[in-house]
């Protein structure tokens, strides 16, 4: 996998695409209307970019690592579109890692992809999800059922596969939620973690608003359309933290509570919001 580059600050060069002054200067019709083409243009250009990678696919045949290339460059161009202030604290591995984060948001998604360059472990659904579903298949993320203990186990073997080939991220919260702390770790990828004795790095993302919070209460769409992109730009933190290596815990129990108190700390000392 290629070295990162440097770590992005507050969106890269460009600002978001309506910042607050902007904004405010805006009708609601107006504001609606820009919403709907900032969604359009996000759904044709990840629409384009899918394409092209299935035609490199063709032509030079599947790899992961492409295609997370891809998707890190068009999330980072996509938080202009999400009017997204990203700012990093801590730096990006250069080498493929297992990443554990919170998990607010399906925003989560375009932000430590474009930070960290990674695939993700998703939950089973997600892989059919239109286009999103495919972008995920082509970077090779782990669909896991948590119902289902047979699928838990196939999807523990394919996170073995990736492990120092390709950086994945791990929600081990299993859901988003709006508690201020993130809920509890599920044991189970820190008891893989543990037979594995790889390092897990915590990542903690932090917004500026709640109203980012995706915890299922409206559609997705409605949530980008009437939260995100018709509302003034949101500050978005993301805390990279020193390596845990999971050889020094004796089981997945223990690994998970430190992992957790890690990934918990920025939120305690810096507060919930960025």
């Amino acid at each position: 996998m290629p070295a990162t580059p440097d770590p992005p600050q507050l969106g890269g060069d460009d600002p978001p695409r309506n910042s607050s002054a902007l904004w405010h200067g805006q009708g609601s019709i107006g504001r609606a209307a820009a919403s709907y083409l900032s969604a359009g243009a996000l759904v044709t250009s990840a629409t384009y970019e899918l394409w092209l990678y299935r035609l490199s696919e063709l032509l030079r045949g599947q790899s992961a690592q492409r295609a997370v290339r891809v998707l890190q460059q068009w999330s980072r161009r996509s938080w202009r579109r999400l009017c997204l202030d990203v700012r990093v604290l801590g730096i990006p591995s250069t080498t493929p890692h297992i990443y554990v984060s919170n998990h607010r948001s399906y925003l989560d998604i375009p932000v430590l992809s474009g930070v960290l360059g990674t695939s993700f472990m998703s939950r089973a659904d997600v892989a059919t999800w239109p286009l999103v579903g495919a972008a995920a298949k082509a970077v090779e993320t782990v669909f896991v059922n948590r119902e289902d203990p047979y699928a838990r186990a196939h999807a523990a073997r394919r996170l073995m596969r990736h492990v120092g080939k390709l950086s994945v991220v791990v929600f081990p919260e299993g859901t988003t939620t709006r508690e201020r702390f993130p809920g509890p770790f599920h044991a189970g990828f820190f008891d893989l973690a543990c037979r594995l004795e790889t390092a897990i790095v915590p990542v903690t993302i932090r917004y500026s608003d709640r109203r980012a919070y995706w915890t299922d209460d409206i559609t997705l769409p409605q949530h980008l359309l009437t939260r995100v992109l018709t509302m003034p730009p949101l500050a978005v933190a993301v805390h990279i933290g020193s390596d845990v290596e999971s050889r020094d815990f004796g089981d997945g129990e223990t690994l998970a509570r430190a992992v957790h108190d890690a990934v918990c700390h920025p939120i305690a000392e810096f507060g919930e919001l960025a």
